[in-house]
């Protein structure tokens, strides 16, 4: 998160005189075909339905990166359920369709919204997600041992609980104003998303076909900077020794080429060794493996699903 923090306040400095570029209002967005809204206190959480036909063997929510929505997750959330397993992909707070935070909203944990998702659907589920989204995932099953039974785990990168100083900077108006210029600009050129899609799957062939607008279109939503900056603010820090106790079948998937994760992050996940821990390795696709190949990622987690599955119906 550090590095991204520095990134975003590093190109503020750059594109701060191109504050023209964009127009004042937002493009209308609409959801997809199987979405829902989850409402709690102050927001107005996004979320997918994915159901296979016939009996469900288990349902597993799974949670995007940075910057992402639920579209990253599309691809292998299909492969699960074609497998007989639910899928809910959620957008969390400030990304995608969801709610962008203001200060003056009760401000909640994200691990908490999620954990009131689960319960608001009901049942026990398999917990995933995507860098950020892995970290946020990682927590919840840590906080919440009687709704998750299973974590599937895609480059997962943790955060640190910021200090009052930084949290208090994170709010202030020269940094929410900074992110909502640079993510509002930068959202807008397209050869700027096409760089970062290169980038995180490392693959500029891949790239070039990319439809840039399954990126940019919940990125252009107004205050989704500055909301980005409020979230950072009250991130939660992840507890590595409650991680390695936790007793549930557990796959991280990381990437050979990955050039955006934080190798100290994973490793420090992996290094807690939980008991029911799988760790495989993708020779291609870089950070969004996922995305890059469903099919290798499916193939590279649902033995840890499948486990998680006959624990619950033990």
């Amino acid at each position: 998160m550090k590095k991204i923090i520095a990134l975003i306040l590093s190109l503020a400095l750059v594109f701060s005189f191109s504050a023209f570029a964009f127009a004042a209002g937002d493009e209308e967005t609409l959801p997809f075909d199987n979405s829902s809204f989850f409402t709690d206190a102050d927001y107005n959480i996004h979320y997918r339905t994915f159901t296979p036909n016939g009996e469900i063997k288990n349902q597993i929510m799974l949670l995007h990166g940075f910057g992402l929505s639920t579209v990253s997750f599309e691809g292998i959330a299909g492969e699960y359920m074609n497998a007989g397993y639910k899928v809910v992909l959620v957008d969390l707070p400030n990304f995608g369709y969801s709610t962008r935070e203001t200060l003056k909203m009760n401000l909640l944990d994200r691990e908490e919204i999620v954990a009131d998702l689960m319960k608001e659907l009901g049942g026990k589920w398999i917990a995933g997600g995507h860098s950020m989204g892995g970290g946020v995932a990682a927590n919840v099953a840590i906080e919440n041992p009687d709704l998750v039974t299973g974590l599937v785990l895609f480059a997962p990168q943790t955060s640190v609980e910021p200090t009052p100083f930084m949290s208090k900077l994170m709010k202030s108006f020269f940094v929410r104003t900074m992110f909502e210029l640079v993510i509002r600009l930068g959202s807008r050129i397209d050869a700027a998303i096409e760089m970062l899609v290169a980038y995180s799957f490392s693959d500029a062939g891949y790239a070039k076909n990319y439809d840039v607008s399954r990126i940019s279109d919940p990125l252009k939503i107004k205050s989704t900077g500055s909301s980005i900056a409020i979230m950072s603010s009250h991130a939660k820090g992840t507890d590595y020794e409650a991680f390695g106790n936790l007793e549930i079948p557990i796959v991280i998937v990381t990437a050979s080429n990955d050039l955006v994760a934080s190798k100290e992050s994973i490793d420090k996940l992996i290094d807690s060794s939980p008991k029911n821990l799988t760790v495989y390795n993708c020779e291609k696709g870089g950070h969004m493996m996922m995305e890059y190949n469903p099919l290798e990622a499916f193939n590279a987690t649902i033995g840890t699903i499948e486990n998680a599955s006959a624990s619950l119906a033990a």
